[in-house]
């Protein structure tokens, strides 16, 4: 199936509305912390409000193909179970599973999955996942990523 969307204008409301969601969202924090994520905002919102105007003034319809995108709205899906898990599980019991099954899931387009595949992914994601928490909690200070049911 093709669609014919204007993606600039798409694109601008898109930032924008992410902007303000992020931007009613700041909570009350002092001025030397918020200047990063404020001027982050700003630039977020200057440019979506040019693509905005690109999209009114010179855009032209593009015509995408939605052809696969089921994998993409799959993996959209996982992403936000796994944001929502965290919550109630845990960065580390959620992330762990995720990563290993990411990687697996882009190794099997190269071919069949062996069972040392398997072995490397748990591998791979357990480092990636341990190396963050560790720089979350003993380099920053941070304690991430508390869970209540655990």
């Amino acid at each position: 199936m093709r669609v014919r969307l204007n993606t600039e204008l798409l694109g601008g409301l898109f930032g924008m509305a992410l902007a303000a969601i992020f931007y009613f969202n700041r909570g009350n924090v002092g001025f030397l912390s918020a200047v990063f994520p404020n001027t982050v905002l700003a630039i977020l919102g200057v440019l979506s409000a040019v693509l905005i105007l690109r999209g009114l003034i010179a855009g032209e319809p593009t015509t995408l193909s939605l052809e696969g995108t089921g994998s993409v709205l799959f993996g959209i899906a996982v992403m936000a179970l796994w944001w929502i898990g965290i919550k109630y599980v845990g960065f580390v019991t959620t992330s762990v599973p995720l990563f290993a099954a990411l990687a697996l899931v882009m190794k099997r387009r190269a071919g069949p999955l062996a069972p040392r595949d398997y072995l490397i992914a748990l591998a791979v994601a357990l480092v990636v996942v341990g190396g963050f928490f560790w720089v979350f909690t003993e380099v920053l200070g941070i304690r991430p990523f508390r869970a209540p049911l655990l």
